[in-house]
């Protein structure tokens, strides 16, 4: 039979489309590995049957792609350890500062608020929230925001904002807290929470 009366295996065109594919993420294992399972059963077909059946080549290609895709388990892996912690430490960082940024807006809008009001510093959350206009938009005592959990104790002459993470080394290593009038933002690892 001449090469063009041959008729080419459908498993070794399908072994080569499947290696192909190899490239999409997590999917792409699955087809690697059928591509290397149908190509090395089509290139057992085609060397039992040489002057029925081709695809020789189709079926190497589908052979080497799908063992690329064998080769790429462990690269991906090796890159998912190093990205995953690398991006909750970032969620972390993120979550930290916002807490501090918050910590800041309620200490400037309890100050405004003592500004305007002889001295006095409001004694529910409320006279901030619903002031017109409000001295801060969004409502935090007893709120869990950003991965942290806000409490805030009023007196008319004081005050003391405390974020504290909602899961400690996941959501926030440090407690943040402000004591006020006058005092600094203290950061206090969550290991001494105890007492908080």
């Amino acid at each position: 039979m001449t090469q063009g009366q041959k008729k080419t295996l459908g498993l070794a065109v399908a072994s080569l489309v499947l290696g192909c594919l190899f490239w999409f993420p997590l999917l792409g294992i699955l087809f690697g590995l059928a591509a290397l399972i149908m190509g090395i059963v089509a290139l057992v077909k085609i060397n039992k049957n040489k002057e029925v059946l081709q695809g020789e080549g189709l079926a190497i290609a589908g052979i080497v792609l799908g063992g690329l895709s064998i080769v790429m388990i462990p690269i991906i892996a090796l890159l998912a350890a190093i990205a995953i912690p690398n991006f909750v430490r970032a969620k972390l960082n993120v979550n930290e500062a916002a807490a501090q940024s918050r910590i800041a807006i309620v200490r400037t809008a309890l100050e405004m608020y003592a500004a305007s009001n002889v001295g006095d510093y409001p004694v529910v959350e409320s006279e901030l929230t619903d002031g017109q206009p409000p001295y801060i938009a969004r409502a935090c005592d007893g709120q869990t925001i950003d991965g942290y959990t806000y409490s805030l104790q009023l007196t008319p002459d004081a005050y003391t904002i405390v974020a504290v993470p909602e899961t400690c080394g996941a959501t926030g290593n440090h407690i943040f807290q402000m004591k006020g009038p006058g005092g600094d933002m203290e950061k206090i690892p969550c290991a001494s929470s105890q007492g908080y």
